[in-house]
């Protein structure tokens, strides 16, 4: 492939030898490549046409939830809730609680809560990787569109609710509702107003420049990072199989191989990692499995607290998430495939190796899931943080 050298982008000075790159931050749907222009155009068509139901197509890590917040902000619901309900991290015994909430005495120990249709009242319901879900909860969730209300688990009456929702999907969802793995009602309610088809990263290598100097300052940790125009052209080159989320890893392992500037250099090093299979990563979580099962995370006869069973078990929960961070220094894909969330339910063990990357994508949902619900994400972060000097 040859790389299309592109004029930089506003905001972006070129200097000798380098490039400067300063931005506010704000997550934006950039590209200048046609394709990118087409679909900013269609994301406003969309918007101004008041819609109710959208589909947000394209393959893993191209940017669908950056999409879905496009089309949020040019709607007339820019202002209302919006809620991302991230389809394969919520536990499928979760699922309905999540999404419809709960009336107190449903089961022991639920409260009255909201669940996320209800929440977004008004505003719209993001649904991340639809076709994750399970088609008895496909069902319920096109019940809830088609009429307009739904009832908490183990609620008495119907609430209704005034919601857009916009989903999303890596697979072909067509495809799926013909082979009986997505309902076909849902699908066709699903792409009444719309559907928006995200190009792959190969396919327009003018924008990754544009992506690479939004992204790399945060990548960095610094605003005025210096850019080898040089890196860029690498970074064009190449086929971008993990899209816009690999080339944000990508940079955050170029920068740190060279502080403070991204050298061609630290492009071809890293990308050159990418290259070879994943042999020592299976090896590596095996080794971790087998150093906690040497060393046991939590204690065979927990105390009493007083918040009872449900308050034990959360404590336990907690500890095992941090203590998996911990071993796997803070990589989250890691800690999840340790603690197994790669794994569906019934399965013990994956046969074959490396671990695919779906599996390894539902395992960073769902741990950063778990963390969430169990309110210790932000004491993540805080557990390597380096210490301060002062």
């Amino acid at each position: 492939m040859t790389a299309r050298v592109i004029a930089a982008p506003a905001g972006l000075s070129v200097g000798q030898g380098s490039v400067t790159s300063t931005h506010n931050g704000r997550t934006e749907l950039l590209g200048v490549s046609p394709a990118m222009t087409r679909l900013r155009a269609e994301i406003r068509a969309v918007a101004a046409a008041g819609f109710r139901t959208v589909l947000v197509q394209g393959e893993s890590g191209v940017g669908k939830e950056v999409v879905a917040e496009a089309l949020r902000r040019a709607s007339s619901r820019a202002a209302a809730s919006y809620e991302i309900f991230d389809c394969p991290a919520v536990p499928e015994d979760h699922l309905e609680s999540e999404l419809f909430g709960t009336a107190r005495g449903a089961f022991p120990g639920a409260v009255d809560k909201r669940g996320a249709l209800e929440r977004a009242h008004g505003g719209i319901v993001f649904f991340d990787e639809i076709a994750a879900m399970r088609r008895d909860h496909q069902a319920k969730i096109l019940r809830a569109i088609e009429g307009k209300s739904f009832r908490r688990v183990g609620g008495s009456g119907p609430i209704a609710v005034d919601v857009a929702v916009v989903a999303a999907a890596h697979e072909d969802l067509a495809a799926l509702a013909d082979e009986g793995a997505f309902r076909h009602d849902l699908y066709y309610r699903l792409i009444r107003d719309g559907v928006l088809l995200i190009p792959p990263l190969r396919e327009r290598p003018e924008d990754v420049a544009v992506l690479a100097l939004h992204y790399l300052p945060f990548a960095a940790g610094d605003p005025a990072v210096r850019v080898d125009p040089a890196a860029l052209v690498r970074l064009a080159e190449y086929a971008w199989p993990g899209n816009v989320r690999q080339l944000q890893t990508v940079l955050r392992v170029a920068v740190r191989l060279e502080p403070g500037q991204l050298s061609a250099a630290a492009v071809d090093a890293t990308l050159a990692r990418f290259a070879r299979p994943r042999r020592t990563e299976p090896e590596r979580v095996t080794g971790l499995v087998a150093e906690s099962a040497e060393r046991p995370w939590v204690a065979t006869t927990p105390p009493v607290s007083a918040g009872g069973f449900h308050a034990i078990t959360a404590n336990v929960q907690r500890r095992a998430l941090l203590q998996a961070y911990q071993a796997t220094a803070g990589n989250k894909t890691a800690a999840g495939v340790l603690l197994g969330f790669h794994l569906s339910p019934g399965e013990e063990t994956v046969s074959g190796s490396p671990i695919s990357e779906a599996r390894r994508n539902l395992a960073l949902r769902k741990f950063r899931y778990w963390c969430g619900r169990l309110g210790i994400a932000d004491a993540l972060e805080r557990q390597l943080a380096p210490p301060r000097s002062d």
